[in-house]
């Protein structure tokens, strides 16, 4: 990595913290220049507008959700273990957004939007098509299930759990949603010694 991409980088994880607390509509270019501790002149360098700052942003995300993925699966014990850390891994990270942060991103930035969403929908389905076999080999799941049928209703679930317009479920956190989300998709994919499976991990450490 060259001195230019790590600053670009350097600003893209100061950014998204800033994001995730204030929203985007309220962070301004000068707001990001003091929290970088450079000139507005110096930000201008690294990107050439506010949008495109957005946009790194999300894409530097991304880039460590996967990162994450690759962690878990070789780090979990089994199927059941790396989807629960998955899990995990998405309700703390929902806790850290602000509501504001999805509602600006969906209604001023619409084409990262829809970039972001179809990036994280066709990954995301891919580990959990992967996770599911996984799971079926080793007996942990029901083994008349179709992985890329029960994965693609997943995903499909939790783009609609993201998107304000579709479930604005303003009187609950995100979070509470995705746990209760997970505990339903485990309980249809999960035979017996799975449910025992996940009612021992569940017992060593919750879902939250």
């Amino acid at each position: 990595m060259n001195e230019l991409e790590k600053e670009k980088q350097a600003l893209a994880e100061t950014t998204v913290g800033m994001f995730k607390r204030l929203g985007i509509k309220s962070v301004s270019m000068d707001d990001v220049a003091r929290e970088m501790g450079v000139s507005k002149k110096t930000l201008y360098q690294l990107v050439s507008n506010k949008e495109e700052l957005v946009g790194m942003v999300m894409e530097e995300d991304f880039k460590k959700d996967v990162r994450i993925f690759a962690e878990h699966h070789n780090a979990a014990g089994d199927a059941i273990d790396e989807f629960l850390r998955n899990s995990r891994y998405f309700i703390r990270e929902m806790r850290e957004i602000s509501p504001a942060t999805l509602h600006d991103l969906q209604k001023y930035y619409p084409a990262i939007w829809k970039g972001m969403v179809r990036e994280h929908h066709q990954e995301f389905e891919r580990k959990l098509v992967r996770n599911i076999e996984r799971g079926m080999e080793e007996g942990l799941y029901r083994n008349n299930i179709d992985p890329q049928v029960v994965a693609t209703l997943y995903s499909g679930m939790m783009i609609m759990v993201i998107d304000r317009k579709v479930f604005p479920n303003y009187d609950r956190p995100l979070s509470e949603v995705i746990r209760q989300m997970t505990e339903y998709h485990f309980h249809g994919i999960v035979n017996q010694f799975g449910r025992d499976r996940l009612d021992q991990y569940l017992h060593k450490e919750a879902l939250e």
